[in-house]
């Protein structure tokens, strides 16, 4: 009898021991519209630190009359929140395994990038810097960060 107990106890530890990473964090940390004003900006740093994953989603819709626009994305990282380094490495789909350190979009839709875990970065921002945007080529972005422990 204590047996079957103790195999019932041990069944239920090992399926109950199992953890599965969760969404932790899904949040909106750039929303900027790029005019003749507005030509760069930074996304609201996010402090990355407890993220096994850690995926950027960038919306890019822009309203072109005469000029061509495009929109180079890159990563900064930070140490401490207030010292940011530039051009930090990330993946995409299209590169695959290889990594980058920007991407210049110029057609309406999303992009998707990535950093793992191996760096150690505590935190994060994204910079966009628009090319071609006056008062009536338009642009707007928004990025959303999404993390798993």
């Amino acid at each position: 009898m204590f047996k079957r107990i103790g195999l019932v106890l041990l069944a239920l530890l090992l399926m109950s021991g199992v953890a599965q990473a969760t969404t932790v964090l899904n949040s909106n940390i750039m929303d900027t519209d790029f005019n003749a004003v507005t030509t760069s900006d930074t996304s609201t740093a996010v402090d990355v630190s407890g993220y096994d994953k850690v995926a950027f989603y960038v919306k890019y819709d822009e309203t072109q009359v005469g000029n061509a626009i495009s929109a180079a994305v890159t990563l900064d990282v930070s140490y401490d929140n207030t010292t940011w380094l530039t051009g930090m490495s990330f993946l995409d789909i299209a590169g695959g395994a290889t990594y980058q350190t920007s991407e210049t979009i110029s057609a309406d839709g999303w992009y998707v990038f990535w950093v793992t875990k191996d760096p150690c970065i505590p935190y994060v921002r994204v910079a966009v810097a628009a090319t071609g945007t006056d008062a009536d080529d338009l642009l707007n972005v928004k990025i959303y960060i999404v993390a798993k422990e």
